[in-house]
């Protein structure tokens, strides 16, 4: 394939170039943080299904979404808004916060067939659907499924948890820089299967796609190593190669900016933009780590321009969802394999 000129654009950032976590720091102003707990007073005892865009109408917080929907969709494609102190705010108050904050930025999807609009990111010990969310295993570089996804931190683990970020945009020129041969095999991609055989994409799913001049990326090893065995064939050496040096390159710490997502703090990014990782963790039983999470399909008219499987699939596991069954069912110990 021809060379890729660098992307110039503030979302090729590295954590050398932004300084890490700080580059990626909004501190919430003494206003903004009043309305935000004015905020959580007006709809403690509101149910979150009741909770639209009308509730979060103070001009603080509206200028503030307003200015996170722009970083997603046009700056660095992620935002870390920091200084909300929990104190006594409940779990069911502080994730209807979030709710009420998301709905500034797009549709909010349910995350499983309990049709949960804000998961629990917790490790449980019955996890039968092996969902890496519900784990303390680590998790390696890659994107989940909606266009918008947020976490924001209720309790930190004692040991462990440190959430990355990384530009995919910017592996994608140090690949140019450095393996240009193997871009092509990214751009092909493969065949992608969420869980059931009956998940089986029609087509290749590309990892790298440049739609109207936007380089976007969908990468998740485990849905084409999926793929792969249900076909009965393996991944071509190209494509492997290809992934071994995508996520070396997403491991450097010059790349990825690792940090701990304090108490408090939120983050919300752009899924096809900015993978994301965590590290293993250990909890106590009396202090477990907590993180809630959105996933979003961005407002109509503001979507950025992609393949159309990328968003295609999040549609399809979204009815699924809404029918009450489970659309991923992983295997954990495949997924750590697809990881190496």
């Amino acid at each position: 394939m021809p060379a890729v000129p660098a992307i110039d654009h503030p979302s090729a950032w590295t954590s050398a170039a932004i300084g890490g976590k700080e580059g990626l720091i909004h501190r919430l102003s003494d206003a903004q943080l009043e309305a935000i707990y004015a905020l959580a007073i007006r709809i403690a005892d509101k149910p979150l299904v009741e909770i639209t865009r009308a509730d979060v109408d103070d001009p603080e917080l509206v200028t503030l979404m307003t200015s996170v929907r722009f970083d997603i969709q046009r700056g660095k494609a992620a935002t870390v808004l920091s200084g909300v102190e929990i104190g006594g705010m409940s779990e069911a108050v502080f994730h209807r916060v979030f709710w009420a904050l998301g709905t500034h930025l797009g549709e909010g999807a349910v995350q499983s067939a309990r049709r949960d609009l804000v998961g629990r990111v917790e490790k449980l010990e019955d996890n039968p659907a092996g969902r890496g969310y519900q784990s303390d295993i680590e998790l390696g570089s890659h994107c989940d499924f909606h266009e918008i996804l947020a976490l924001a931190s209720y309790r930190a683990a004692d040991e462990g948890g440190l959430s990355g970020l990384v530009s995919s945009l910017a592996v994608h020129d140090i690949m140019q820089a450095e393996h240009p041969d193997l871009l092509a095999a990214l751009y092909r991609g493969f065949r992608h299967q969420c869980a059931s055989p009956e998940d089986l994409s029609d087509e290749n799913i590309p990892v790298f796609c440049d739609v109207e001049g936007k380089i976007s990326c969908f990468y998740h090893g485990l849905f084409m190593m999926n793929a792969a065995k249900t076909l009965g064939t393996p991944l071509p050496a190209d494509l492997i190669e290809a992934q071994r040096v995508f996520n070396e390159i997403a491991l450097r710490p010059d790349v990825k900016a690792s940090f701990l997502l304090e108490p408090g703090e939120m983050v919300f990014w752009h899924n096809f933009v900015c993978l994301h990782s965590r590290t293993s963790f250990k909890d106590r039983s009396e202090h477990r780590r907590l993180l809630f999470r959105l996933w979003l399909h961005a407002q109509p008219g503001e979507s950025r321009a992609m393949h159309p499987a990328f968003v295609g699939r999040a549609r399809q596991m979204d009815a699924v969802h809404q029918q009450g069954k489970p659309a991923l069912v992983y295997n954990l110990g495949e997924l750590i394999e697809a990881q190496r």
